[in-house]
C-alpha cells in the first residue's frame, strides 16, 4: 500500500514539479534574453562614432550628387569641387565622378586618362538601387589600399542618372575608430558587410579577448534588427549600421565566469526538483504517520481481536486522525459484542451436546433393557426356532445400543470412527455365540474410517447382519475375515469372508442388507458358491453427508 501511495502522491505532484521547472526554465530565458538586450542596446550606443561617420559621408555624397556643377560633369572639370571636399574629410582616401560605364572623369587623387573603374559591390547595389550603396573593395585602384567604398547616382535636370559620385575609406581608418570603441566599451569591434565578410576590426586586448563570428554566422543573422551569436570565450552582437550594406559586430568577455552560469542554471533546474522532492517526501511522511501505521496497527488490532486477544491503544493509533480512532473504538465495541455472543453460543452449543449425549445416553440404556428382556425371552423359549429369532432380534437391538453408546461416549455428534465400532460390533456377536464360537478364529483387517452419524445407524445394522450371518455359517470353520478400508475421496468398502458353502442368507436378513444398502446408495455384490461371502461399496457421498 504505502508504494502504492507514494506512486499515486509523486504523480500528483508531477505537474506541480513540472510547472515549478518550467517557472525556473522561465527565468533563465528570461535572465539570457535580458544579457541579449543588454548586449544589443551596448552595442548600438557604441557605434555612434562609427553610425555618424557613415552618415557624414553619406550626406555629403548626397549634397554633392545634387549640386548644378555635377549636374554638369558632362561638360566640365570637377576637380575643383572635389579638393575643397577632401580638405574638409581628411579620412577619406579617395572620391572620384565617373559616368554610367564607369569612365571616370575626374578623382583626388587624380586618375589616369581615360581610366575606366572596375566594378566593384558598392557600384554594382548602386546601379541596381539607383541610389546610395555601401560595399567593401578589398583593393581601392585609386588608394591602393582596401577601403569601404560607398557611391551616390548622379541625376539630371530630367531626373535622367548620368553617374556616380564615390568615396571610399580606408580600412585602417576605421579600424582606429573601432579600437577607440574597445577602449571606451570594453568590447571588440568589427564592420561586415550584406555578405558577412569584415571590412576592419579593432585589435586584440590580450589572449582572452572574446573571438568574433565567422563570416557565415554573420551572414546567416544579419537583418533589421540586432541578433545575440555565442562565440568563444563571449558573446557578440550583430546590429545593422547601414542597412542593408554595412553592419557592426560587436564581442564581449562572458559577464560572469562559466561556473557561476552553470550553477546558475544547475540551480534553477534542481531547486523546483528539490522542491518537488520535499514536497512528496512531507506528503508521503503525512500519510505514513497520519493513514498508512495507523491502518497497519488497526490492521494489527483486528487480526488480535479475531484471536479474541485484548489489544491496547499503540502510540500510532494515539496520535491517529480521530476517523481512524473512531473507527478503531468501534472496531473494538463490535469484538466484545461478537465475544459475548459467542460465549453464548458456546455456552448453548455446550448445553446442547450434553442434551444430545443425554438422550443417546437414555436411548442406549433403554435398548440395552429392551435387548435384557430380548435375552431372557430366547433363553425362556422352548422352541428352537422361537429361541434363535429372539436372540437374532437381542443382537439387532445390542447393535443400536452400541452405536448410541459409541456417540455418547466419544462425545462425537457428527462422525464416527468405523473401525472402532465393527471391531466392536465383531466382538460382542462372537461373544454372543458363547461356546459356539471357542474354534472360531476372525480376522479383522480395518483399516481407519469415518462416517457421520446419520448413517452410522444403517451401516451398522448392514455390517452387523452380515457379519452375524458370517458367524452362524462358519460356526464349524477355523476362519472369518473381516475387512474395511476408506480411500481419500470418502469411499467405504467393506468385505466379510467366509469359506462355508452351505446354507443361505435367511430372507429377513438379506432383506434388511438390501433396505440397508439402498438407503445408503451402496453397491452388494455377493458369491453364488459361497453365501457368507459379502462385500459392500458405499459412496462418499453416503459416508460423509
Amino acid at each position: 500500500m504505502r508504494g502504492r501511495m507514494a506512486l499515486l502522491l509523486s504523480l500528483a505532484m508531477l505537474p506541480a514539479g513540472a510547472i515549478a521547472m518550467q517557472v525556473g526554465l522561465n527565468a533563465v530565458a528570461a535572465r539570457q534574453a535580458a544579457y541579449e538586450e543588454t548586449l544589443s542596446r551596448r552595442a548600438l550606443q557604441s557605434m555612434s562614432v562609427e553610425r555618424s561617420t557613415i552618415d557624414e559621408v553619406r550626406e555629403m555624397l548626397r549634397v554633392l550628387a545634387s549640386s548644378p556643377a555635377m549636374q554638369q560633369i558632362e561638360r566640365g572639370d570637377c576637380r575643383e569641387w572635389l579638393g575643397s571636399v577632401e580638405e574638409r574629410y581628411p579620412y577619406l582616401a579617395s572620391i572620384a565622378v565617373s559616368d554610367n560605364v564607369g569612365a571616370v572623369l575626374c578623382s583626388i587623387p587624380a586618375a589616369p586618362p581615360r581610366f575606366q573603374a572596375p566594378h566593384s559591390t558598392a557600384r554594382e547595389r548602386a546601379m541596381g538601387r539607383d541610389g546610395f550603396a555601401m560595399g567593401y573593395v578589398e583593393y581601392g585602384p585609386l588608394s591602393h589600399e582596401p577601403v569601404l567604398a560607398a557611391m551616390e547616382p548622379i541625376h539630371d535636370r530630367s531626373g535622367r542618372r548620368i553617374g556616380f559620385i564615390g568615396a571610399a575609406i580606408p580600412a585602417r581608418n576605421l579600424v582606429g575608430l573601432l579600437d577607440r570603441t574597445r577602449s571606451l566599451y570594453g568590447a571588440r569591434a568589427a564592420l561586415a558587410d550584406a555578405t558577412g565578410v569584415i571590412i576592419a576590426q579593432s585589435r586584440p586586448d590580450g589572449a582572452a579577448a572574446p573571438a568574433l563570428p565567422s563570416t557565415e554566422q554573420i551572414r546567416d543573422r544579419i537583418g533589421p534588427d540586432p541578433a545575440f551569436v555565442p562565440v568563444r570565450d563571449g558573446a557578440a552582437v550583430i546590429a545593422p549600421l547601414s542597412a542593408p550594406d554595412l553592419y557592426a559586430v560587436m564581442s564581449w568577455p562572458p559577464d560572469q565566469p562559466a561556473w557561476q552560469r552553470y550553477t546558475a542554471l544547475g540551480v534553477s533546474l534542481a531547486a523546483p526538483l528539490l522542491i518537488w522532492a520535499l514536497a512528496m517526501a512531507a506528503g508521503w511522511f503525512a500519510i505514513e504517520m497520519l493513514v498508512a501505521r495507523p491502518l497497519s496497527d488497526l490492521e494489527g488490532a483486528a487480526r488480535s481481536y479475531a484471536r479474541g486477544e485484548e489489544i491496547t491503544e499503540t502510540e500510532a493509533l494515539e496520535n491517529a486522525p480521530d476517523e481512524i480512532r473512531s473507527l478503531r473504538r468501534t472496531m473494538a465495541a463490535m469484538a466484545k459484542t461478537l465475544r459475548g455472543r459467542e460465549q453464548r453460543l458456546v455456552e448453548a452449543l455446550g448445553e446442547e451436546r450434553a442434551l444430545l449425549r443425554e438422550v443417546h445416553h437414555r436411548v442406549k440404556n433403554n435398548l440395552q433393557m429392551v435387548a435384557s428382556l430380548l435375552n431372557i425371552q430366547a433363553r425362556g423359549a422352548k422352541d428352537e426356532s422361537e429361541a434363535w429369532g429372539l436372540a437374532r432380534a437381542h443382537d439387532r437391538v445390542q447393535l443400536l445400543a452400541l452405536v448410541h453408546q459409541r456417540i455418547y461416549a466419544s462425545g462425537e455428534l457428527r462422525e464416527l470412527r468405523l473401525d472402532d465400532l465393527i471391531a466392536e460390533i465383531t466382538r460382542q456377536l462372537v461373544q454372543g455365540r458363547g461356546a459356539q464360537a471357542k474354534d472360531l478364529r476372525v480376522l479383522t483387517h480395518l483399516s481407519p474410517a469415518r462416517a457421520d452419524t446419520d448413517h452410522a445407524v444403517p451401516l451398522t445394522f448392514l455390517v452387523g447382519e452380515a457379519i452375524s450371518f458370517a458367524l452362524d455359517c462358519c460356526l464349524g470353520s477355523e476362519e472369518v475375515g473381516v475387512w474395511l478400508e476408506q480411500d481419500g475421496s470418502g469411499e467405504i468398502r467393506f468385505a466379510v469372508d467366509c469359506s462355508a458353502t452351505a446354507g443361505g442368507v435367511p430372507g429377513a436378513g438379506a432383506r434388511l442388507i438390501d433396505a440397508f444398502a439402498r438407503q445408503l446408495g451402496a453397491d452388494i455384490g455377493r458369491d453364488p458358491e459361497r453365501p457368507a461371502t459379502l462385500w459392500v461399496r458405499v459412496p462418499p457421498a453416503a459416508a460423509q453427508t
